[in-house]
């Protein structure tokens, strides 16, 4: 059986069959590269090379490189993956209509894990799924990271009838909640979760990212809302939890979080992101990096806490950066919509996020906040690749050990005649330029289904492959599923990671 693909149909395999372990996630070709010649026995024809172009479909994930699951038939997205060493994968996000009590309605918290070749794995929860409702409101997971012991740590919005907090949770192996940690009624066992309110009574705060320090801590970064003339505004709120998922009162002065000010005035800030590396770690320092932009003002920004939440003025001066995509003032960046941040090795942040053409814009940070100007056209990518008013959005970022950049999001595809949103998974090389040798000109754009299809989430794998989630949708049904697309990595794969175990390995 030959694992070539088609090279003039340009079809994927139609099974992995033979061609790949799915008990480690690797390929032949690539145990022949990293483990010598004794084992070219083990390609699937002999002196046959594994001839995938980097960012094809690979047509041996779950039905011609797509997974889809519809588990409760209403509104159910991805917003996290993380790859484990073994080839398996966890996703984390939000389905809905089915509550704890068995009623139908609210958002849950939802955690996934399958197996390499993109089936539900049957050990992990029920069927290979867990829904959380804590309150009988909207919870929602936004990040994640698996660790060592293959449990799982979940960051996102825990919500009651009035309000939402902050939320860590925390799964075995099995899938079953931890209840040595987090929170706890008088006299009982922990409840394997832990809710914080920083906002009080009726005011709604939303995490979005989540990062773990080398202490096995806990940062959980977001928004609360303050009301000002009349209006509620979102402020950026950064905070620590312990490893047993207990607030961190040795943090930002001994109030376990801190709350920025506000970056442009009475406007609103929303937080995207904490900036961490191709690990899924924080500098080596444990200082965090947090980005994201403010409502109606064409601007994005980020800031640099100390390990312990306190501003560090090392960063521009400041604590913090901000670029507009206008030059009237800041940087002129053509980003007004910041996604996603990465630490690269050599200690530079890579950024990303929508332009202001309705494209995509990449860019790229000094360790002290100052704009690379090595970096693409004096520190920016700016890339649209859809026609006119149509949309491209960065929403998640990855890097690969040989410093390539990897952005996945939506782009506008007017294929079937009328324009609708589908996958696309971008890359670009470590000095800013589109890489031409990736996909199509350096994009993929895949379609799920023949309506809206998008992903937020990106991830490489130990294989030097990139798996994208998100959602699809379903013809004449309102409705999201969960979705996941798995294109080839490099062809030199077992080292594209660089050797780096994914977050928790």
């Amino acid at each position: 059986m030959k694992c070539t693909r088609n090279r003039i149909t340009n079809d994927p395999p139609a099974s992995r069959g033979s061609c790949h372990d799915l008990a480690t996630g690797v390929r032949p070709g690539a145990l022949v590269r990293r483990f010598g010649a004794t084992l070219i026995a083990l390609a699937c024809t002999t002196g046959a090379a594994f001839a995938a172009h980097p960012g094809d479909i690979d047509g041996g994930f779950g039905q011609g490189g797509f997974v889809t699951n519809d588990f409760f038939g209403t509104d159910e997205q991805i917003y996290a993956i993380a790859p484990m060493r073994d080839g398996r994968f966890v996703v984390t996000g939000k389905v809905t209509g089915a509550n704890a009590n068995g009623s139908g309605g609210s958002e849950n918290l939802a955690v996934a894990r399958y197996l390499p070749n993109g089936t539900l794995d049957a050990s992990f929860g029920s069927g290979g799924m867990i829904h959380l409702d804590v309150d009988g409101a909207s919870d929602e997971g936004r990040a994640l990271r698996v660790l060592s012991d293959n449990s799982v740590l979940v960051g996102g919005t825990l919500s009651t009838a009035s309000h939402s907090d902050y939320g860590v949770v925390k799964l075995r192996a099995d899938g079953s909640l931890d209840t040595t940690f987090g929170e706890a009624d008088a006299g009982a066992a922990r409840k394997g979760y832990v809710r914080l309110d920083i906002g009080g009574p009726d005011v709604h705060d939303n995490p979005y990212a989540m990062a773990l320090q080398r202490n096995g801590k806990i940062v959980l970064a977001g928004i609360t809302r303050v009301f000002h003339d009349g209006f509620w505004y979102g402020q950026v709120a950064v905070a620590r939890f312990t490893a047993d998922g207990v607030l961190d009162t040795t943090f930002a002065g001994g109030q376990g979080y801190v709350v920025l000010a506000p970056f442009f005035g009475a406007a609103g800030d929303t937080l995207s992101t904490i900036a961490l590396d191709q690990a899924g770690n924080l500098a080596a320092d444990d200082r965090i990096v947090v980005g994201g932009y403010t409502f109606g003002r064409n601007t994005s920004f980020l800031a640099r806490l100390t390990a312990d939440g306190a501003v560090d003025t090392t960063f521009n001066g400041t604590g913090r950066v901000t670029f507009q995509a206008a030059n009237s003032g800041g940087v002129y960046s053509g980003l007004y919509m910041l996604a996603s941040a990465r630490l690269t090795r050599d200690g530079h942040i890579v950024v990303a996020g929508e332009g202001n053409d309705r494209g995509m814009a990449v860019m790229r940070f000094n360790a002290n906040g100052s704009l690379d100007t090595t970096f693409g056209q004096q520190g920016r990518s700016l890339i649209k690749f859809s026609g006119g008013a149509d949309e491209d959005v960065v929403a998640a970022l990855a890097l690969q050990g040989n410093g390539r950049i990897v952005a996945a999001g939506s782009a506008t595809n007017r294929a079937t005649g009328a324009a609708h949103q589908d996958f696309f998974v971008g890359r670009w090389n470590a000095d800013g330029s589109i890489d031409t040798t990736y996909g199509e000109q350096g994009l993929k754009v895949a379609q799920v289904s023949t309506v809206e299809d998008g992903a937020y989430a990106v991830a490489v794998e130990v294989s030097g492959d990139i798996l994208a989630g998100g959602y699809t949708s379903r013809p004449n049904v309102a409705p999201h599923d969960f979705a996941l697309l798995r294109l080839f990595g490099d062809p030199d794969r077992i080292f594209a990671n660089g050797f780096d175990a994914p977050p928790g390995f």
